[in-house]
This record gives structure tokens, C-alpha cells and sequence, in this order.
């Protein structure tokens, strides 16, 4: 196997090379009247670079696949053995060269893991002798007391021990919120620890914890996914049968087999190879123009085909960080002045909230901050301070009231209905009166609302939500966008078990759009892959077949008709030649065509097809409406 494998590199890269220089060496022996030279050169050549094709044929054989490359291997076959080396030899060129075109077309790039592995801290800090040490974070063993400082990634599943902070799960579990951490709490490696000095006591070594599960499912999901067909080879059975028949009839025929290779010479099956490639990388060329990085050819194909398309929640159909979705106010304040006070008192908090709510309003020239005195943060509900002297309360329902503050009835009533809707309220109050609200919210992308109808009205049959979050928020979100099948709560094994009931129970074929880490399993199993890289190189580009760099989840749709486009096109290439090849076997079954001429003309249905096969990088028209 390992001789096999060396051959079949040898082919694919130095055929074309050596085969293109030895015409041209027997163009110039020719007219130098060198011929035995010549035809030696020619025989050695082809026979010698004939072997990869013939090996590749008798394993597929053994395996029961029938390839299209079984009459390129009688021809050459043929050509040795009747001393026609020069058909032989232009067939060997056109084989070679499309043979390595389609490798680099379909070369496949997904198997790097390096930005799941790099999200493992290489060093954690290790609780010793009343000091701190720094070991390898694979050295830690469970049960001990490690330090993870704000803005640190957590190198270790673990418990809480001493300390209060947020962490920021969502690139584990897709929960689009941080969630805040006490003594008590469980915490997993590579979520982010936002706020403060967390004291955590490992409770599982490195190599058992849930990230190093996540890798193991993307590894696992890389190696079960089915194979790529060749395009061309789901129509080899009628062609290669109708070419052997029309062959050996026209040897019956005249009773000179040169005409059987004139038949098979003209029927080599280059342009039928050649279209898919071309076609492919010419979708892929258009593709990468809009910002859409098809890693392998397969993947269009793949994408074609699909009729079912599942979607992550946060960071893929929604922005993935909270933002400002209304401000109300409850007195005779303006909502400017409301969202202005708010941002004033809450100017000194790292909460993920607060630096939502400046950075919104700091965009405004014109509206001013005052930094609060006074300013007390009670960890995860809310912030006091004074501004101009007057005392201000900015946070929960339940913060403000524990505080003295009165709450109408409506405001009660409203709370409920807001945090069904997937909104988050914190309110605004001066001494005991209920000022006004900031409500803020994981909005969904402008370009989502118009995608799914692009996408059905292309063939999708079937969407599906995700979410890593509570049922109330997955159900809200996928109302606005009359999506109505979704799953809440999911995490990375549910949903890679989710792909998998799809395609085995349901028999369809799924592509998976995701962008974080806890994406990345049910994004490798899936049979097409798709990451928005909002931000750059992650697991989930990683696992990938196709991304999308700018992070805009429309072009999903632009994606799926490229596909659609490329897939159209490199068919009706492969009919073009399968068209033209019948018509020149059958002038070749009646004795009107020389394998060298026969050659020749496969060689302008060659450059016929891929002229045709070209037209795949052509502009595709994107109407959502």
C-alpha cells in the first residue's frame, strides 16, 4: 500500500510534466529523422506512467467500483501493444493532466484541528505552598487548586472554590449570555473567565475533559464521513459499456483492431473528467470573490445535493453579543436621558452588559458620560452610584427591589413577557422611584431575515435551529424567522447526535452552518460543513468544508447556488463530451477516423469542455425576494 500511495503521488505531479516534455523531445527527433529513438522513448513513457492508471483501475475492480478510467487504460493499453505510441502518448498527457487538476480541485484541507487545541492554555497556574507556580496545563491532575485570572481561559474542567466572576461558555455551549460563577459552580475548559480572580479545583485531568471530548467527536466525525464520488463516474457504467460495445464491433466489423483503438482513443474519457474539476474550481473562483472559501470541489457537489440545512443560534443567525434592543422610560425622563444616566453609573462595570450599553452610546457625539462617585458593584445584579449628587440604582428587577425601590404591577407583567421573548431588562432607579429600562438582546442578523427565503426558494426543504440557550430564547428567535423546527439547550454531543439521526433515520443530506467551537463536532459530521469566520480561524473553520470570512450569514444562500451553478455546468460539460465522443466513435467504427487523428480531435473536445466548464465562474444572480 505504501509503494501504491508513492506511485500515485509520483503520477499525479511529475505525468504531465514528463509526458509534455517527452512530445516535445519526439517533435524534435522527428524532424531529425530519429524515429527509432523516437518510438522507443514513446513506448518506454507510456508504458512505464500507464502503471499508476492501471493499478488505480484493478483496485477499484477488486473494491467493486467501476471508474470511467477503465477506457482510458485500454487505449493505452492498446496503443503499446499495436505500436501506436503517439495516440497513446497525447491520451496519457490529456489523462495525466486532468487527473492532477481534479486532485488539486478536490484536495481536502479540514483535517487541521489547531485552533481546537490552541484554545488549551499551554500553562496554568497551580496553587503550592502558599505560592503560585506555573506548570503545563496537561501536568495538572484532578483535585487541584488552580488560579485563572480575568480575561484567561480556563485550562481545566473544574469547580469553583473561592472567587466570583462571569464566564463566557458560548464558545462551548453556544449560550449567547456569560454566566456568572460562585463557590460551588462547574466550570470547562477553554470557556473564558471574564471579570475576576477565580480559585477552581480541577475535577477531571486535560485529557478527559469536555474540550478534548469535542475534539475527539470532530476527529471521529472527519474519519466516518462517506467519501467523495467523482462526478463523471456516476455515468462510467453506460459509457464504458456502449464504448466496449461500439470498439469491439467495429474490430468485427473490418477485422483490423487499429480501429478498436481508434474507437477508445476518441472515447477517453478526459473531457468527462475534466469538466468537474474545471467547474468546480471555477465555482470556487467565483466563490472566493464574495468572500466564500470552498475548501474541496466535493463540498459543491455535496452542497448541491442538500435539501435539509441546520443553523447554530449564537454567533451564526444572531450576532452572538448582546446589544441595545429598546430603552423605555417609566417617568418624566426622555429614553436618551434614561440610556445616558444608565451608561453613566454603569461606566466603571466590566459586566459584558456594561460595555454594551457604553460603547452604544459613546458612538453618539453628543450625548456625554458623567462618572459616577460613590460606585459599588453588587457581583452579577447590579451597580450603584451618585451623579451630581443624586444616588442612582442600575440592574436587576430583584436588585432594585431588595433595595427599597417600588415596582408597578406593569412593569411585573411586562418582565415576564420580555424574558420570554429572549430580551434582557435592567432598569434604571433614583433612590426609590423606577426611572426607566435598558433592554438589550442577542439580535438577530440583518441578512438572516431574507435568507431563509432565499434558501427555500432554491430547494431547501427543510430548516433547523439550534441554540445552546434556554427554550423561551430558541423559541423567540426562531419565530422572528418563522423557522419551525428548532431544538434549545443543545450541547456539542446533542447536536452532533442531531446530524447524525438526520442522516441515518431521515436519509437526507445535511449541511451544518455553525461558527464556535461547540459547533464544530455536528459541523465535521456533517455531509457538508459551513462556518461563518466572524472571528478568523476557529474550530469550527477548521472542521469546515466551506467559510464564509466575512461572517455574513446570507451568503449561505450565494453559496448554495454557486454550488447549484458549478454542479449544472461541470453536468452539462460531462454531456457535451459524452455527446461529441459518441459521434466521433461512430465515424471511427465505420473506418473514417486514424487513432492519431482520433487523438487530435479528443483533444479539441478537451478544450471545448473546459471552455464550456469556465462558464461556472460566471456571476451568480442572488434574489432573496
Amino acid at each position: 500500500m505504501y509503494m501504491l500511495s508513492k506511485l500515485q503521488k509520483i503520477f499525479h505531479k511529475w505525468t504531465p510534466i514528463i509526458v509534455g516534455l517527452t512530445i516535445f523531445c519526439s517533435i524534435f527527433l522527428y524532424f531529425y529523422h530519429q524515429i527509432i529513438i523516437m518510438n522507443k522513448l514513446l513506448f518506454v513513457v507510456l508504458v512505464v506512467f500507464s502503471i499508476p492508471i492501471w493499478i488505480d483501475i484493478i483496485v477499484n475492480i477488486i473494491k467493486r467500483k467501476f471508474g470511467i478510467d477503465l477506457i482510458a487504460g485500454l487505449a493505452l493499453a492498446c496503443s503499446a501493444l499495436l505500436g501506436q505510441y503517439i495516440p497513446g502518448v497525447i491520451v496519457l498527457l490529456m489523462l495525466s493532466g486532468g487527473e492532477a487538476l481534479e486532485t488539486y480541485a478536490m484536495l481536502r484541507a479540514r483535517k487541521s484541528l489547531s485552533s481546537l487545541l490552541s484554545l488549551i492554555p499551554s500553562k496554568a497556574h497551580v496553587k503550592k505552598d502558599g505560592g503560585i507556580v506555573e506548570v503545563e496545563s496537561r501536568e495538572v491532575t484532578t483535585g487541584t487548586v488552580i488560579l485563572v485570572k480575568a480575561g484567561e481561559v480556563i485550562p481545566v474542567d473544574g469547580v469553583v472554590e473561592g472567587g466570583e466572576s462571569f464566564v463566557d461558555e458560548s464558545i462551548m455551549t453556544g449560550e449567547s449570555m456569560p454566566v456568572k460563577k460562585s463557590k460551588g459552580s462547574n466550570v470547562l475548559a477553554g470557556t473564558v473567565n471574564t471579570d475576576a480572580i477565580l480559585e477552581i479545583r480541577t475535577v477531571k485531568a486535560l485529557s478527559d475533559s469536555r474540550l478534548e471530548g469535542i475534539i475527539k467527536m470532530v476527529r471521529q466525525a472527519e474519519e466516518n464521513k462517506a467519501p467523495f464520488v467523482r462526478l463523471a463516474d456516476r455515468y462510467s457504467v453506460y459509457f464504458t459499456i456502449s464504448t466496449l460495445v461500439i470498439a469491439f464491433l467495429a474490430w468485427l466489423i473490418s477485422g483490423d483492431v487499429v480501429r478498436l483503438l481508434a474507437v477508445l482513443v476518441v472515447a477517453t474519457p478526459c473531457p468527462l473528467i475534466l469538466a468537474t474539476p474545471i467547474a468546480f474550481m471555477s465555482g470556487m473562483s467565483s466563490a472566493s470573490r464574495r468572500g466564500i472559501i470552498v475548501k474541496n470541489g466535493g463540498a459543491l457537489e455535496t452542497l448541491d445535493r442538500a435539501r435539509t440545512f441546520v443553523f447554530d443560534k449564537t454567533g451564526t443567525v444572531t450576532l452572538g453579543t448582546p446589544n441595545i434592543h429598546t430603552v423605555h422610560s417609566f417617568s418624566s425622563l426622555s429614553d436618551k436621558d434614561v440610556m445616558r444616566l444608565s451608561a453613566s453609573v454603569d461606566q466603571p462595570s466590566v459586566h459584558i452588559l456594561a460595555r454594551a450599553l457604553v460603547e452604544h452610546i459613546q458612538k453618539d457625539d453628543k450625548v456625554h458620560l458623567s462618572y459616577p462617585e460613590k460606585f459599588k458593584e453588587t457581583f452579577g445584579d447590579g451597580v450603584s452610584g451618585e451623579i451630581d449628587g443624586v444616588k442612582y440604582l442600575f440592574g436587576k428587577l430583584s436588585f432594585l427591589r431588595n433595595l427599597g425601590v417600588k415596582i408597578p404591577d406593569e412593569v411585573l407583567k411586562n418582565y415576564e413577557e420580555e424574558r420570554t421573548e429572549g430580551i434582557i431588562p435592567v432598569y434604571l432607579a433614583k433612590d426609590t422611584e423606577l426611572l426607566g429600562a435598558v433592554f438589550f438582546r442577542d439580535e438577530v442578523r440583518k441578512d438572516a431575515k431574507t435568507l431563509f427565503t432565499g434558501l427555500k426558494k432554491s430547494g431547501a426543504k427543510r430548516i433547523v435551529l439550534l441554540s445552546g440557550d434556554k427554550e423561551f430564547v430558541a423559541k423567540s428567535i426562531a419565530d422572528s424567522l418563522n423557522i419551525s423546527e428548532y431544538k434549545a439547550e443543545c450541547l456539542p454531543d446533542e447536536k452532533l447526535d442531531f446530524i447524525k439521526n438526520i442522516q441515518t433515520k431521515d436519509k437526507e443530506i445535511v449541511a451544518m452552518v455553525g461558527d464556535g467551537v461547540n459547533d464544530s463536532p455536528a459541523i465535521a459530521q456533517a455531509d457538508v460543513g459551513i462556518a461563518l469566520g466572524t472571528h478568523g480561524a476557529t474550530a469550527a473553520s477548521d472542521s469546515a468544508d466551506i467559510v464564509i470570512i466575512s461572517g455574513s450569514v446570507g451568503l449561505v444562500h450565494d453559496a448554495y447556488l454557486i454550488a447549484k451553478r458549478s454542479l449544472g455546468v461541470a453536468r452539462e460539460g460531462i454531456f457535451i463530451g459524452i455527446g461529441l465522443s459518441s459521434v466521433f466513435m461512430i465515424i471511427a467504427l465505420f473506418g473514417y477516423l486514424a487513432p492519431f487523428l482520433g487523438a487530435l480531435i479528443q483533444e479539441g473536445i478537451d478544450v471545448a469542455v473546459i471552455l464550456y466548464a469556465l462558464r461556472a465562474g460566471i456571476p451568480v444572480k442572488i434574489d432573496n425576494n
